[in-house]
């Protein structure tokens, strides 16, 4: 059974919440019994966090919490930082610049300096570090103590190993060319700074940067001695660091992550188009955004092509899941360029592919079907999507806290289900009234019945990247209704209806920005943004649209 949990759980000996997930095979295989270090900053609802778990068949370690919402923020970022570790072992060692090492030790110059200038300690305390360094820089001791993220207390350590004069007694040990003492000191901030980025780097790399950071911290050692004797001017040397910039590896698991994180898409988003930026990596075979180039795009599309995928599939869903993630990196100065910009499929508007909507003899047959046929749910679907154009996976995410009155009319308030849903765009959360014909055939009777929750679907997870269960709703919809007869399959079966809608709107003289602000289309222009419509002229309009005739007879194949 796999245990890829993406929950925080609990030992039965243990307060704290425990995160448990199984290790991808290929990493096994390099990487069995190593460990990565996982990093929580700080936030307002805990301290920071760092930990060294060790890679087996599971990684498992303690969150560091009782607190179950802690506790779930921290098991979201250890699953995004341990896909990121599992991409750099996978790609294997890098090449640090001078300007990248320079780069990474003064991230842990500046962690020194922020973590301890506000209570820097004594003097002696930072005589002393720097007597440790300097001792495991030019090699006069093996057994020094690691360097940690607490405070450094080492006055007794540095009085044991050099006596009362640190320096004379550091000069009186041999030196040697014996880096042990280096790592043994250093090699856990290394560690960390390179784990922060996801960085796994050549031998060489990390000794040169052993030897940064050794440098780095005696400077922030500097700094916080002369802030211990009350001087907080300027270090001049906190201004030799450069920003780091990774010119390695890219992934695009990580930037899909980042991606998502600040933009909170739909879970079905999220799946359709990791699906497609994984077609991408199957294809070139490598998981660096950076490698991609415009022939590789458009041999990638070219294969989509092949593949029988449609074009607008092929734009809508691969190209534009491409053109985001790059138009993102971008703007986060991850990458430079998009490889993807105005490559497209060819679309040709053939004749007989177009979509279609009901004919209203369909719209009565479907009705009635829905009211004998149908169960509840269905029936006021169906009914409420003819009667408003609405999408039917707005509907399904209606709660019954969402149908109320307001200006005497009884409305629908279209927007995401308080669960975790989701709507297509910003435009598409509006109020819509409820047709008479509605009303009077039941519908408030049904909403009092189920209460002030969904209305159509019982609760969803509220997981953010889980496909909300409306979308199930949605689903098994269409699939009834094509069992129902309704399989010509350039109406389709849910949609059709919304077409239908904007059909009879016209014909009933609904001017345009009315009926778009009715099915929540986006406005057509900048000043569209400008209008608003009152309950009552809104409810004029869809009262326009009358239901159909319920008809039984009618030949839906097309």
């Amino acid at each position: 059974m796999a245990l890829r949990m993406t929950s925080p759980t609990r030992r039965p000996n243990s307060t704290s919440h425990q995160f448990i997930r199984r290790v991808p095979a290929d990493i096994l295989k390099v990487a069995r019994n190593e460990r990565v270090i996982l990093h929580f900053p700080r936030s307002k609802l805990g301290p920071p966090l760092f930990i060294q778990p060790k890679l087996g068949d599971v990684v498992s370690f303690s969150l560091g919490t009782n607190d179950k919402l802690l506790a779930k923020v921290r098991t979201s970022i250890a699953v995004t930082q341990l896909e990121r570790a599992y991409e750099a072992l996978r790609v294997g060692p890098t090449t640090l610049s001078q300007r990248q090492i320079i780069a990474l030790s003064g991230e842990i110059y500046r962690l020194f300096v922020e973590s301890f200038q506000e209570n820097p300690g004594t003097p002696k305390d930072w005589a002393s570090f720097k007597a440790l360094n300097r001792a495991a820089r030019e090699g006069r001791l093996e057994n020094l103590p690691s360097i940690g993220f607490s405070f450094p207390q080492e006055n007794d350590a540095a009085m044991s190993f050099f006596g009362q004069d640190l320096t004379e007694g550091v000069d009186s040990l041999p030196p040697s060319a014996n880096s042990i003492a280096l790592e043994r000191r250093f090699g856990g901030l290394v560690s960390w700074v390179l784990g922060l980025h996801t960085i796994l780097v050549d031998t060489a790399s990390r000794h040169k940067l052993l030897v940064a950071v050794d440098q780095a911290v005696t400077d922030a050692a500097y700094a916080l001695k002369r802030n211990a004797d009350g001087d907080y001017s300027p270090d001049p040397k906190a201004d030799r660091f450069p920003a780091f910039v990774q010119t390695g590896v890219v992934f695009f698991q990580a930037l899909f992550d980042k991606w998502a994180s600040e933009r909170s898409p739909a879970a079905s988003t999220q799946t359709t188009w990791r699906t497609a930026i994984k077609s991408l990596q199957n294809h070139v075979g490598h998981e660096d955004a950076r490698r991609i180039s415009e022939t590789d795009v458009v041999s990638w599309k070219d294969g989509l092509v092949a593949t029988g995928l449609s074009a607008k599939t092929i734009n809508g869903s691969y190209l534009a899941a491409l053109n985001v993630l790059y138009v993102f990196a971008i703007a986060n100065k991850l990458l430079s360029e998009n490889p993807a910009i105005g490559i497209r499929a060819a679309t040709a508007n053939k004749a007989g592919t177009r979509m279609l909507p009901y004919s209203t003899e369909e719209v009565g047959r479907l009705l009635s079907i829905a009211e004998h046929k149908g169960t509840p749910r269905r029936r006021w679907l169906i009914w409420l999507a003819a009667t408003s154009g609405a999408r039917i996976g707005e509907i399904a995410q209606l709660w019954g806290s969402s149908i109320v009155r307001e200006d005497g009319i009884d409305v629908m308030r279209i927007m995401p289900a308080p669960d975790g849903g989701s709507l297509k765009n910003e435009g598409s959360e509006r109020t819509v009234p409820i047709h008479s014909a509605v009303v009077a055939a039941g519908f408030l009777q049904f909403v009092k019945q189920q209460g002030n929750g969904p209305l159509f679907y019982r609760r969803s997870s509220g997981e953010p990247t889980k496909t909300h269960a409306s979308k199930g709703v949605t689903n098994h919809l269409a699939s009834w209704i094509r069992e129902e007869g309704f399989v010509d399959p350039r109406k389709a079966p849910n949609h059709a209806l919304r077409h239908w809608w904007k059909s009879q709107a016209v014909d009933a003289d609904v001017q345009d920005s009315l009926a778009d602000h009715i099915q929540g289309h986006a406005t057509k222009s900048a000043a569209g943004g400008y209008r608003h419509f009152s309950i009552e002229t809104v409810a004029k309009a869809v009262e326009k649209i009358p239901l159909p005739k319920p008809t039984r007879n009618v030949i839906t194949s097309g």
